[in-house]
C-alpha cells in the first residue's frame, strides 16, 4: 500500500511511522509537525511551538509522545493526543536529530557542532 501526503514544498526529513503503523508524523520548515492517518494520508492534526524550521521527529514506542528538533535550538517533547508541548530543552545550536531508545525511557538529541 502506498500513501501520498500532500504537505507542500517545505517538507523536511525524516517522516516517521508510529510503532503500530497507523500514524505518520512529518516535519517541515513551516515550523509545524503534522500527524497523518497512515491508511489514507488524511491530516489528523498539527503541533505548534517551534519558531524555526523543524529538522527531525521521532515517536516513542507507545505512541503517546513525539519528540522534535529545530533550527530554533530546541528539542521538544509533545503529547500525541492533546498536541501539548510537555517539555522544551534549549541548546546553543540547532537540533538536527532526535531519537527515543527502544523502550521509550530515554531521548537522544543531536545538535550542530559549534565552531
Amino acid at each position: 500500500m502506498a500513501v501520498v501526503i500532500r504537505r507542500g514544498s517545505r517538507l523536511t526529513r525524516p517522516i516517521r511511522y508510529n510503532l503500530d503503523g497507523d500514524l505518520i508524523f512529518s516535519v517541515a520548515k513551516d515550523q509545524q509537525i503534522c500527524a497523518w492517518y497512515a491508511h489514507n494520508g488524511e491530516r489528523l492534526g498539527t503541533y505548534h511551538g517551534h519558531v524555526g524550521a523543524i529538522w527531525t521527529v521521532d515517536v516513542d514506542p507507545t505512541s503517546t509522545m513525539i519528540a522534535s528538533g529545530s533550527a530554533d535550538n530546541t528539542m521538544r517533547l509533545w503529547d500525541v493526543k492533546s498536541g501539548k508541548c510537555l517539555k522544551t530543552w534549549e541548546f546553543p545550536t540547532a537540533v538536527k536529530r532526535v531519537e527515543f531508545n527502544e523502550d521509550g525511557t530515554k531521548l537522544l538529541g543531536v545538535t550542530e557542532k559549534r565552531m
